[in-house]
């Protein structure tokens, strides 16, 4: 079963502000990379990393973007974080996806605490738009791992967990044409 929400053109992102975890303050114990598998349905570009903050997650969080074997492919220090809700980090420089290839957007948090929801995904994928997130049948989803950052996130939490971490995708970048000062 594919749950899917209809979204107006992009930038898209799995989930909107309004959507909001079960348990926004799990304590883990130990530093901690938690992320989301994912695909789009077209080519496009990852420009900015996002995850839901609880008001105990303290600490520099640093957000990464992955193939799925494990391969950085960018990576963002958070800044100008508030206490809690949904934080946004653009990378760098906008990544490049191909179409119905899977990647892995990931943030690690020093102190081990994260948002989590567990059983999201049992009811199968969820897809918002041209995104989807992979439910049990497809693999899981959930993916951690602990260490130091960058650690790639390759455990499945129960298949079903949701970590809450979400990227922005757009389908094409517009270069800065301003010039050098």
């Amino acid at each position: 079963m594919t749950i899917t929400v209809q979204q107006g053109s992009c930038p898209c992102s799995l989930w909107d502000d309004s959507f909001t975890p079960v348990n926004p303050n799990v304590h883990d114990g130990a530093s901690l990379e938690v992320g989301v598998r994912f695909k789009a349905s077209e080519n496009g570009f990852i420009s900015a990393i996002r995850f839901y903050k609880g008001v105990q997650n303290t600490g520099t969080h640093i957000g990464s973007l992955w193939t799925e074997s494990g391969t950085l492919l960018s990576q963002v220090t958070f800044t100008n974080e508030t206490a809690s809700g949904w934080q946004t980090m653009y990378l760098p420089s906008p990544i490049a996806v191909t179409a119905n290839t899977t990647y892995v957007a990931s943030y690690h948090t020093p102190t081990g605490v994260h948002a989590e929801t567990i059983n999201y995904f049992s009811a199968g994928d969820w897809t918002r738009g041209p995104l989807t997130a992979f439910g049990a049948s497809n693999g899981g989803n959930g993916v951690y791992a602990y260490g130091a950052s960058p650690v790639f996130p390759n455990n499945v939490g129960g298949s079903y967990w949701n970590y809450w971490v979400d990227v922005l995708f757009v389908t094409e970048v517009t270069p800065d044409t301003t010039p050098p000062p």
